[in-house]
């Protein structure tokens, strides 16, 4: 028959004690954490019994290297089973408990670890650690509990928790002050329900992973505050974000309460650019935060919030690289846009800005003539037949003036195809005017405007990219020759 974990807790529990902790190896371990965790840890366990004040007294103590602390709350209740506070890792009623802070019964042993004397007096009783031990004694208070203690602090070490307990928010209704001065609401800029992982005890009593409902308050920092993860209001870790943000339930958490996993981090770090993302800056959208919120969970972003992102890092004029079209992406660069290149965002990231429909390629936007690569559609031609006077002297015009410009001969032919986005193009030695872009008045106009498109089209003899040397170059020649052209041969025009 198998053991119920039941059983083999009635055996430990009967037996003799296998273990001391080390107090002195414990303070050591726990001298790299900085000893604001002093605080922390004994003001959480404070506002977890419901009071309405905590007072928290850190001054210059009895010799230099010692400072005096002390804790005090109304609680109602105090401790309700006194050996609570010096047996680690207790039964604590908190592990079934999402809204408390705690989990492990550590804090205040964790305290006491590094302390050189302390007296807790709570409703129960009063439990004393000198150097001579533990000691209960009977008296007791009416309601809530201190604890107070002697602790070896330096000056830097009273000046780091001073400042360090100013980082923390209390809850509503809770008035918590710090050596007479109250530490200060602070009033969230969003607000968000959303379901994320926390930690439950099972009926046996054991931590078990679990999700659950719950409020994401997200505030402003202030001043040189690290922004920093909460859980109820105590931080947890620096995230180096753009905001503080506390969770208001237990978050997954090492022993140590001093991290929580990256992939929780980024699941937080999604609910924070989906409620927030109005308010970002550009520098915001291409910092680590917000990439990493996306990278790990763009399928929580809407594409609202895609396409915003992707406007604040790229511009409102953006495509991406259109491999399949090369001159696609030459003609956005000429038109303005930010041509935005597979190396810029990563795989995951192109998910996202794909499925948001945020970034077109090239191809779309900006497309190279068509009709003229291997699958483009035929253009729908203007029979020579049906050209009007204007139209066939311009056509004459263009093939007298390319003899003279380029050297060799060329065809000019017109198509009246309203599906073809341009106004002209040049291959092959053909040149391609289409009159449902350009309009017959182009044909009866500028002798300047036909000028101007010409020679735009004939650089392409030379370069098929409008950004290149070569282009440039090429229009600077055509122009001149141009130019000469109309000194010596002005019957040319």
């Amino acid at each position: 028959m198998a053991t119920s974990l039941k059983h083999i807790r009635n055996i430990i529990s009967s037996s003799p004690q296998w273990f001391d902790v080390d107090r002195t190896g414990l303070a050591k371990l726990l001298a790299r954490r900085g000893k604001e965790f002093i605080l922390f840890e004994l003001i959480q366990n404070a506002w977890d019994e419901h009071p309405t004040e905590v007072s928290v007294w850190l001054k210059p103590g009895p010799a230099t290297g010692l400072a005096t602390l002390t804790v005090e709350d109304d609680s109602p209740e105090g401790f309700t089973n006194l050996s609570h506070a010096f047996t680690l890792f207790a039964p604590s009623r908190k592990l079934t408990d999402f809204g408390s802070r705690g989990r492990f019964n550590v804090g205040e042993k964790l305290v006491l670890a590094i302390s050189t004397s302390a007296r807790i007096t709570t409703t129960t009783g009063t439990v004393v650690f000198d150097a001579d031990g533990r000691h209960i004694e009977a008296a007791m208070r009416s309601k809530g509990s201190v604890f107070e203690a002697i602790l070896p602090l330096s000056a830097e070490d009273l000046e780091a928790c001073a400042k360090a307990v100013f980082t923390l928010i209390p809850p509503p209704g809770i008035r918590t002050t710090f050596n007479g001065s109250p530490l200060p609401e602070r009033t969230p800029v969003a607000t968000v329900t959303e379901t994320l992982p926390t930690e439950i005890a099972d009926a046996d009593g054991c931590l078990r992973r679990t999700q659950r409902k719950t409020t994401i308050y997200i505030y402003e920092y202030q001043g040189d505050e690290p922004a920093l993860l909460y859980e109820m209001g105590i931080p947890v870790v620096a995230t180096g974000d753009r905001y503080h943000v506390s969770i208001e339930q237990k978050v997954p958490l090492t022993l140590e309460r001093d991290n929580v996993p990256s992939g929780y981090l980024a699941r937080v770090r999604a609910c924070v650019v989906e409620a927030m993302s109005k308010s970002l800056s550009q520098e915001d959208a291409n910092a680590p935060w917000v990439r990493d919120a996306i990278q790990s969970h763009g399928d929580k972003l809407g594409d609202g919030t895609i396409e915003h992102l992707t406007t604040l890092r790229f511009g409102e004029r953006r495509v991406s690289y259109d491999p399949s079209d090369p001159e696609s992406n030459h003609r956005a660069v000429a038109d303005g846009y930010t041509v935005v290149h597979g190396s810029q965002m990563s795989a995951a990231e192109w998910v996202v800005a794909k499925r948001a429909q945020a970034i077109l390629p090239a191809g779309q936007v900006t497309p190279s003539p068509k009709p003229f690569s291997e699958n483009g559609k035929p253009l729908r031609l203007l029979s020579e037949e049906d050209w009007t006077a204007d139209i066939r002297k311009t056509v004459d015009y263009i093939k007298r003036i390319s003899r003279q410009l380029i050297g060799h001969s060329i065809l000019a032919i017109v198509a009246n195809d309203p599906g073809w986005h341009f106004n002209a193009a040049y291959g092959g030695h053909t040149m391609t005017l289409n009159l449902a872009r350009l309009g017959h008045a182009w044909f009866s106009g500028s002798l300047a405007d036909i000028n101007r498109l010409v020679l735009h089209e004939l650089g392409h003899e030379y370069s098929g990219n409008h950004l290149s040397d070569d282009y440039h170059a090429a229009l600077c020649r055509l122009g001149a020759s141009l130019a000469q052209l109309a000194l010596e041969q002005p019957d040319l025009f």
